[in-house]
């Protein structure tokens, strides 16, 4: 799995915050509930669901990005049960939580099923799970779907062994929570640059995910670069600056 610590997260974490809130609404946290963010990165959804007047606690891979959600929730003064950890293997115990959430965190898990198994394992019976997936479309995806293909082949391999695509598909998600009473709504965020040559620089320079693949290809990064600033081009939607909007679905789980 990608290591999430290095580069500057930080900064897509800032354009994904209204999916937090999206998230958290759509688990309908109560005052008093215990609330897990599975996956927290820099803790959005949990200081979202904090503000609503819930427990709340995180997970994530990432030791750095768990120290900067324990900064944000100490200065929001937000008491908060922040450990490091792997969504396949959740260090809390069963039935611990009232709702889980997970915006788009889980669907980077090694196994997705692993992962839905353990969100219905820490979550009580009758809690709710909300994880939010992106839609396989647009260019955004289309250039991460590029990076792949050209790691893979420097790795020997016709193609990089694809993200789990289980959390963007309907039908693989209702198998995954089969138990369980499943529901799936969609919306949309849009993200902003002032051009699309800033926009992509800004993802090689600072998101995690680019700067792996810059690592791994070296020379070839430059072509590579150019081909997703065309991708963004074709798709942006602002020709006056930089937009493109990505679709999402919110996958809304009912815990048997």
């Amino acid at each position: 799995m990608t290591d999430w610590s290095p580069g500057a997260y930080e900064r897509t974490a800032v354009q994904l915050e209204p999916v937090a809130h999206v998230a958290v609404d759509a688990a309908d946290v109560q005052p008093g509930d215990r609330v897990l963010d599975v996956a927290c990165g820099t803790g959005n959804a949990l200081l979202a669901a904090a503000a609503r007047g819930v427990w709340v606690a995180g997970v994530d891979l990432a030791p750095r990005l768990v120290g900067v959600a324990r900064d944000r929730a100490a200065r929001a003064g937000v008491e908060a049960d922040l450990r490091v950890g792997d969504a396949t293997a959740l260090p809390f115990d069963d039935d611990a939580f009232d709702a889980a959430i997970s915006v788009f965190g889980v669907i980077f898990a090694a196994s997705a099923e692993d992962a839905a198994s353990e969100l219905l394992r820490v979550v009580r019976p009758g809690g709710r799970i909300v994880v939010t997936a992106w839609v396989p479309e647009g260019p955004i995806h289309e250039g991460g779907q590029l990076a792949r293909r050209v790691v893979g082949e420097l790795s020997g391999s016709s193609a990089e062994p694809p993200r789990n695509p289980s959390w963007g598909d309907p039908d693989a998600l209702s198998a995954l929570f089969a138990a369980a009473t499943v529901r799936i709504t969609e919306q949309h965020l849009a993200f902003t640059a002032s051009s699309p040559n800033a926009w992509v620089d800004d993802q090689l320079d600072h998101h995690p995910l680019w700067l792996g693949v810059r690592q791994r290809l070296g020379e070839r990064m430059t072509a590579v670069g150019e081909e997703v600033i065309r991708l963004m081009t074709e798709g942006n939607e602002d020709p006056a600056a930089f937009r493109t909007t990505s679709r999402y679905r919110v996958v809304h789980v009912t815990v048997p």
